[in-house]
This record gives structure tokens, sequence and C-alpha cells, in this order.
């Protein structure tokens, strides 16, 4: 017959693992969700103590919510893609010799636009996690409506 003391730690065990396979399920609960709207979570999924996505998490997702690594001029940089590279030129009507970008938040970005410069002055990882977002009157929001709907639909994920 097992013991009191067996049982109790016999429980912990069991809240322990259960608190895990939560966080694992609501992991993969975020990351499906956020595959569906066209976002991902990153390599790892680390859900905070809240349920929400650690910041960590948002390492290739632009300030605007796009993903970085979906990103034409990302691709062309890490695949050393001169051709990628030309015709993303020729599309934006870009310098070729100023397409590379190691992503948004490197040291090497491609832009450093008003919505980045906000959101690292107000240190958010997108601005999806701003409170001002539904009434911000930057550019991009009125010429780029796709990005918008984006960084809401983010909002939406992390239920800001």
């Amino acid at each position: 017959m097992e013991s009191e003391k067996d049982s109790q730690s016999s429980f912990e065990d069991t809240e322990h693992n259960r608190r895990d396979l939560l966080k694992l399920g609501a992991c993969a609960g975020i990351g499906f969700a956020l595959g569906q709207a066209g976002l991902s979570c990153g390599p790892r999924c680390t859900v905070q103590e809240n349920g929400a996505l650690a910041a960590d998490e948002f390492a290739m997702i632009a300030y605007c919510c796009l993903e970085c690594d979906r990103c034409d001029v990302y691709i062309a940089t890490k695949n050393n893609d001169d051709e990628l590279r030309a015709r993303v030129a020729k599309q934006w009507k870009m310098d070729v010799e100023k397409l590379y970008c190691d992503g948004c938040k490197s040291e090497n970005a491609l832009f450093n636009c008003d919505v980045k410069k906000c959101a690292v002055a107000r240190g958010l990882p997108t601005c999806a996690h701003c409170d001002d977002f539904p009434s911000c009157d930057k550019d991009i929001w009125t010429k780029s409506p796709e990005i918008k709907k984006k960084t809401e639909e983010m909002r939406k994920m992390l239920r800001i």
C-alpha cells in the first residue's frame, strides 16, 4: 500500500508533468494558430506563466509583424542568392547593392522605419504588443493594410 508521503510525491510529479503538458499544448496551439495566420513563433516556443509567448519568440518577426525568415531579401542574404536579390531590387525599385538583411531586429537590417524606431523606443518585441496600436497613425498601417491586418491577428493571438 502506498504511504502518504509516496502519494504526495506522486501527486507533485503528476502536477509537474501536467503543467509541462499544458505548456506544450499551449505552445502547439499558439504555433498552429500563428501558422494559420501566416505567422510563426520561431524555432522554439516558450510559453510564459500567463500563456503568452516569451519576447525571444519574436526574434524573426519584424516590429510590424511580418516574418523576416519569409522575406525574399532575408532569404537572398542567407543563401547569398544574387538572382533573387536582383528580382527583388527590380520589384521594389531599389538598388540591388543595398538589398542585404539579417532580419529587422539584427544589426544588418534593411530598414529603420518609424514603426521600428517606435517599438524599439518602447522596448516592445512587435507593434502587436503596443497598447497604443489601435490608435496608431503611422503611414504603414494605411499604406499597407495587409500588414496592419497581420498585426491585428497577432494581437488576437497574444490576447491583447
